[in-house]
């Protein structure tokens, strides 16, 4: 054992089911010698940066034996302090009294576009209690998004989706997680169909939510259209030039409100050349520096996807009668957030904010007559 080992009396924290077929096979989970403390993960969840407890790693040699009903571990030879957790209880245990953990735990959202607003999203979605996940984005990460990604430098390479998968199992090995490395465009749109049946099948109140989150408002749309075909709740977040504001849109089947696909259905999807009302930010790195912005830093970001959020927290509960709405019915359908109204980022169009901060709850949607993504027709 190392020194600071011997130093520290282990704790080791284990599942409170662990079996004894779970034993049978080495224990893993995560060690820290700094101070002193194991985590045992339950038998079938191992997560990405795991270890072997039990032979993996000779200096700590963690065993497990039955004890008056429950369990007594010993790190090579030396007895340590167990405690049990729940896993299904104690991870949502501090969101209790704020949100229906158990509900949230039934909850189901198609991540589409892993990039700084879709990573940011899903992870504090899993933070939220969000038990099901599929995740869509065909990119692979590079060093330049880290300063806005919340992945980090051992998931360079990888594709983002399966970054993404790795960090919420990190939060939440129970999550069930779908990964699709591919663009919704390109995905058989039975695989959202299933997901969201299933979502369905466990929950009647708390149909699946689908957020839209790449780099392209005619991916949003189609998503749109998707979400309209399979009652799904549709959220768009979307950042305009250097993030000095940012566009969220959302739809629900229950309610009689405008489409996505009226609001944006018109516009040119080359919007990097239109201005005002269709500057949102939707282009790759390499358009980036030819029409001479980036899309924003990670706080600028951070602000309008966390308005969103509760937004999305509302739409995945809002047939509970028990939750308590943050924006849903407060905001308008298509809303607008100004993190700075300086000429200087966001050129003309920061004229239309009056303040930094400053949230819009006066945009109007119209009905599109025939409109192709829900086929209004007065």
């Amino acid at each position: 054992m190392d020194a600071d080992a011997k130093a520290l009396s282990l704790v080791v924290r284990f599942p409170a089911d662990l079996a004894l077929s779970d034993i049978d096979a080495d224990l893993h989970g995560f060690y820290h010698p700094e101070t002193g403390h194991v985590l045992v993960l339950p038998a079938d969840k191992t997560v990405a940066g795991c270890i072997n407890l039990t032979s993996g790693n000779k200096s700590l040699g963690l065993q497990a034996t039955p004890h008056q009903g429950g369990w007594r571990f010993s790190a090579n030879g030396r007895s340590c302090e167990a405690r049990a957790y729940n896993l299904d209880v104690d991870l949502s245990s501090r969101n209790a009294g704020l949100l229906e953990t158990a509900a949230m735990r039934e909850c189901g959202v198609i991540v589409c576009g892993c990039g700084s607003v879709g990573s940011l999203a899903a992870l504090d979605l899993a933070r939220s209690g969000v038990g099901r996940f599929l995740l869509i984005d065909d990119d692979i990460l590079s060093i330049e998004n880290l300063c806005r990604h919340q992945c980090g430098l051992a998931d360079v390479g990888r594709f983002k989706a399966q970054a993404v998968a790795d960090r919420i199992r990190l939060i939440n090995p129970l999550a069930e997680v779908q990964v699709h490395n591919a663009t919704i465009e390109r995905l058989d749109p039975v695989v959202i169909k299933n997901f969201s049946n299933s979502v369905n099948s466990q929950s009647k109140n708390q149909p699946a939510l689908l957020l839209a989150a790449a780099d392209s408002r005619r991916a949003d749309r189609y998503g749109a259209q998707l979400a309209v075909q399979l009652n799904l709740a549709f959220l768009s977040i979307g950042l305009w030039e250097r993030a000095f504001a940012g566009e969220i849109f959302y739809w629900y089947p229950e309610a009689p409100m405008p489409c996505y696909g009226c609001a944006f259905g018109k516009l040119n999807p080359d919007l990097a050349k239109q201005t005002k009302q269709a500057r949102r930010y939707y282009s790759n790195e390499t358009k980036s520096e030819q029409i001479n912005f980036q899309p924003g830093i990670a706080i600028d970001i951070s602000y309008v996807v966390q308005v969103a959020l509760k937004l999305a927290i509302d739409l995945l509960n809002r047939n509970s009668p028990c939750h308590i709405k943050r924006l849903l019915g407060h905001l308008s359908q298509y809303t607008l957030v100004c993190n700075s109204n300086d000429h200087q980022l966001g050129g003309d169009a920061a004229e239309i904010f009056s303040h930094p901060l400053q949230v819009t709850n006066s945009i109007q949607v119209e009905y599109v007559q025939k409109c192709t993504t829900c086929g209004w027709d007065s």
